[in-house]
């Protein structure tokens, strides 16, 4: 069954609608991007509701079975929908719904709400990605290997972590991405111990390590991927982390396989690093899903009890941080495809030095 099919033998009967309100699984859905509108699935319908802003466009870009609907005033015709079809209980979606969302739906809406099991069932569904999907993220992680392979050629001496992080922005729209597909991590010297450290006024230097957390967006799709870079040269201390993480890496990429727990590939690259004695140093997940949103699950963490499946996108990455001097982390997105997953990344793992 494709996604519309399994939502709607997730309903347990023709009273029953599930109502889509968030933007990233409308456009999961209808394959069609708008900051308003709502998608409603009944038994035997699935149809994209949207105002006079989006509706030309979406009559030309949305596929069959989602009929698209423009509505006058969205809870009106909702209500009119569920009048004539006898809808009398709404699933909604519980994780993305606020507080004052579920009063005024609850309000206005002349069916009941029901709060256990879409948001749930949703993502189960998006973490399997289909063909089309996995060829979207393929395509922004190629726009992301470009700019990051010619932003290398400015890492020099002298500039700034802004200075490289804007380029990078501007070189990903330049090669077709739609935007980045976070705040991009640019940072040299000590900062890169920061796993989230932001791009400043801080001025490369010789010896530096340089961290670059970058992805695009493609077609909707994320990419994911970190590099760790040194420039002008490396110490023997900086080598021998970058050896430590790159094996951790290793470990958790060869830990991915279909029917694993996604906690055991975290416990690959952990154990590894435990074992080499910066266990402290490592305070993050090994990784987590990648798609219409840049962290989705799968979590890969020692908390998850997920279990991994052909079609899941995740990424792995393992770091070790040295508060005040330096950090290392290696990223890259991997689908799992049974014993052997695609490493989506062409951009070599070894430890690279800007000369």
């Amino acid at each position: 069954m494709n996604s519309i099919e399994s939502l709607q033998a997730f309903l347990p009967d023709s009273g029953t609608a599930a109502l889509i309100t968030s933007s990233i699984n409308n456009r999961y859905l209808s394959g069609f991007e708008s900051t308003d509108g709502a998608y409603l699935i009944t038994r035997d319908k699935a149809r994209v509701l949207l105002d006079f802003r989006y509706f030309e466009a979406a009559s030309k870009q949305v596929q069959p079975p989602t009929q698209v609907v423009r509505f006058s005033r969205l809870i009106d015709d909702l209500n009119s929908i569920f009048l004539k079809e006898n809808i009398k209980h709404v699933y909604i979606e519980d994780a993305d719904m606020t507080v004052a969302g579920f009063g005024e739906y609850s309000r206005a809406l002349n069916a009941e709400l029901l709060t256990d099991g879409l948001s749930d069932k949703l993502s189960e569904l998006r973490m399997v990605k289909t063909d089309a999907e996995v060829e979207k993220i393929i395509k922004a992680q190629r726009i992301t290997e470009r700019a990051l392979n010619e932003v290398l050629n400015c890492l020099k001496p002298g500039v700034t972590e802004r200075e490289i992080a804007v380029e990078l922005e501007h070189l990903i729209k330049v090669y077709g991405g739609e935007r980045v597909a976070f705040d991009l991590i640019c940072i040299t010297g000590a900062n890169t111990s920061l796993p989230h450290g932001v791009p400043g006024d801080r001025v490369v230097k010789e010896g530096d390590f340089f961290t670059f957390d970058v992805g695009s967006v493609y077609e909707g799709y994320h990419s994911d991927m970190t590099r760790t870079v040194a420039v002008g040269y490396a110490t023997d201390e900086m080598r021998e982390i970058y050896d430590i993480v790159l094996e951790a890496h290793i470990k958790a990429q060869q830990a991915i396989k279909s029917g694993v727990p996604a906690r055991d590939v975290d416990a690959a690259a952990r154990d590894h690093i435990e074992s080499k004695g910066y266990g402290e140093c490592f305070g993050h997940s090994t990784g987590h899903g990648v798609g219409l949103e840049i962290h989705e699950v799968p979590a890969v963490s020692k908390r998850s009890h997920t279990v991994l499946k052909d079609g899941m996108i995740i990424t792995d990455e393992p770091g070790i941080y040295l508060p005040g001097k330096f950090g290392v982390r290696i990223e890259d997105m991997f689908l799992v495809r049974g014993d052997d997953p695609l490493d989506l990344a062409e951009i070599p793992k070894d430890l690279i030095i800007i000369r």
